[in-house]
């Protein structure tokens, strides 16, 4: 729900989202890491296989699942005669394909978040609390929080996000390195809505759950979706961006203390 004066964000939101799924396509094609996972529709599978064969990259479906328009917080299989979209691993080898394959089955989720380039900080937190919240948002966090643009995942309901895990922390140091690599990828792809995309994730946001639902507001539009049920009382997160500069080491300094004397 685009606020007035700003009824272009609903198209912009789509092409945001677009973007993003095209740099989770090209970090693996790119060697940044060695895995991602892509949702094909069929009625688009030819299209996109011409391109995955012609960038000597690998697909490897691994189920069916359920067409659910806009945003699903979970995976649900798709029942025979439904619309379905294939679910599965984009990999640069047949190996590394089916490595993926058998860690899905197994629920393997430090050799999925390896392969997927999460950092292990973020796995951990990932296995500790996706069973109990689908929707882990910092779930020991609430209030004013400040983080990095990297890190913020508070949009990732309409595809806008730096990187495709949960953050364990929003200034997860190894999560805004690994942002500030897709952030590249994404203006190697269309610099200018690169820039706008990280300006966006650079914005205030106020992420508010109550009873399943979430909403978001930004300084241009408000968005709703499904997401795990509190239900004594809201959940809020006023987040802002980090603009607290990163402190020298001790360390650091005295040894600047000691080449000025030097040069002195």
């Amino acid at each position: 729900m685009p606020k007035q004066g700003c009824e272009e964000w609903p198209e912009k939101l789509g092409r945001m989202s677009q973007l993003f799924y095209e740099a989770e396509y090209q970090t693996v094609k790119k060697r940044l890491r060695t895995a991602a996972t892509l949702n094909i529709d069929p009625n688009n599978l030819q299209a996109k296989m011409e391109k995955i064969n012609k960038d000597s990259l690998i697909f490897a479906p691994l189920r069916k699942l359920k067409h659910f328009p806009g945003y699903s917080l979970c995976q649900e299989t798709a029942e025979p005669g439904e619309p379905f979209l294939w679910f599965g691993c984009l990999t640069r080898t047949y190996k590394d394909a089916q490595t993926f394959k058998q860690a899905d089955l197994k629920q393997d989720y430090r050799t999925i978040g390896h392969m997927l380039g999460f950092p292990d900080c973020c796995i951990d937190y990932f296995k500790k609390t996706f069973p109990v919240n689908p929707d882990p948002v910092w779930v020991n966090l609430e209030g004013k929080i400040i983080g990095y643009p990297e890190c913020n995942t508070l949009l990732r309901y309409f595809g806008v996000r730096m990187v495709s895990h949960m953050p364990c922390l929003p200034r997860c140091q190894a999560t805004k390195k690994l942002g500030e690599d897709w952030l590249k990828v994404m203006q190697d792809i269309d610099k200018n809505l690169a820039d706008e995309f990280y300006n966006l994730l650079a914005t205030p946001v106020t992420w508010n759950s109550y009873h399943g639902v979430v909403q978001i507001e930004t300084p241009y539009f408000i968005g709703l979706a499904n997401t795990f049920p509190y239900l004594r009382k809201p959940r809020i997160i006023r987040w802002k961006p980090s603009r607290i500069k990163e402190k020298t080491p001790p360390q650091r300094k005295i040894k600047l203390k000691i080449e000025r004397k030097k040069r002195k």
